[in-house]
């Protein structure tokens, strides 16, 4: 192999292995995804007992991840969520519930889920119409 065959094929393996390169750098290495975003109850009525929404997501990127916080918009609303680290791959879940108690018209809400995540944060929301308890 001559001396310029030699060069372009050092050359062309190079350029090579930087686009490699530059490609795993510009992965997210920590990417939450969630199945759905948002839960619609629908019509409910007027309970003493909390309605629950499960929102399942995955750890989608090259590093561990974690659920740091998942902020609650009113007292009416609580969360819990998957506390364990995950590792790339594995699944966890926010549950949140609501508790109606009085008749609305338009319910929605949003909580936001703060992990080392990207994106940081992301919203998911409950929304529905809240009716007066049948007697």
């Amino acid at each position: 192999m001559n001396c310029y065959k030699m060069k372009k094929t050092l050359f062309l393996s190079l350029l090579l292995s930087l686009l490699a390169s530059a490609t795993l750098l510009a992965q997210p290495k920590k990417t939450i995804v969630f199945e759905n975003l948002t839960h619609d109850f629908g019509t409910i009525e007027v309970s003493e007992e909390p309605y629950t929404a499960v929102f399942s997501f995955k750890n989608a990127g090259l590093l561990p991840l974690q659920i740091q916080l998942v902020s609650t918009p009113c007292v009416c609303t609580s969360a819990s969520w998957t506390k364990a680290e995950l590792a790339p791959g594995e699944s966890g879940e926010v549950t949140v519930t609501y508790k109606a108690e009085g008749p609305l018209e338009r319910m929605s809400f949003v909580f936001y889920v703060y992990s080392n995540g990207i994106p940081n944060p992301i919203g998911v929301s409950i929304k529905g119409k809240v009716v007066k308890k049948k007697e």
